[in-house]
């Protein structure tokens, strides 16, 4: 049970550090598609971490963790206080870095929701965590697209 602890507050402190970083490269990005896509993503992770506090704070309360305040303490240190590869990604304004970067994080978050619902018996968080693995993976497809129209010119761009 502590194993899966640890993941639940390792998967909601995912999501608001990819919140924070998809808001931030949405700011440092000259292109509206980019920048859409990012605001989009920042969205949806910040839905995500919401949604584990939801679902999981009676099971993480059951020991002694407020998932809760957990995720307004997070939510407010992570936006001034970013890592240090996030930072140093988005001060560069390398769009390429960047997009790698995300898409390593979708890949991290994936996998973490899938080796969750491996160690749950719960049918519904099961379901939940199956859910994002796969939301996860459509970000991972999403971020993988506009990584590949990078080097294309404008024009030539396939619509997101």
């Amino acid at each position: 049970m502590e194993n899966t602890v640890d993941l639940i507050k390792l998967a909601i402190e995912n999501e608001v550090r990819a919140k924070t970083f998809y808001s931030k490269a949405a700011e440092i990005t000259s292109e509206g598609e980019s920048s859409m896509v990012f605001l989009e993503l920042s969205d949806m992770e910040d839905k995500h971490a919401q949604l584990l506090v939801d679902r999981f704070g009676d099971l993480l309360a059951q020991q002694d963790f407020d998932a809760k305040a957990h995720l307004i303490k997070l939510e407010n240190d992570m936006p001034a206080h970013p890592g240090e590869k996030e930072n140093e990604l988005i001060t560069s304004k390398d769009m390429r870095a960047v997009l790698d970067f995300a898409i390593q994080m979708e890949v991290r978050a994936r996998d973490t929701y899938q080796e969750l619902a491996q160690g749950l018996t719960d049918p519904q968080h099961r379901a939940l965590l199956k859910d994002l693995a796969a939301e996860e993976q459509q970000h991972f497809d999403m971020l993988s697209k506009e990584r590949l129209s990078v080097d294309m010119p404008i024009d030539e761009r396939p619509a997101l």
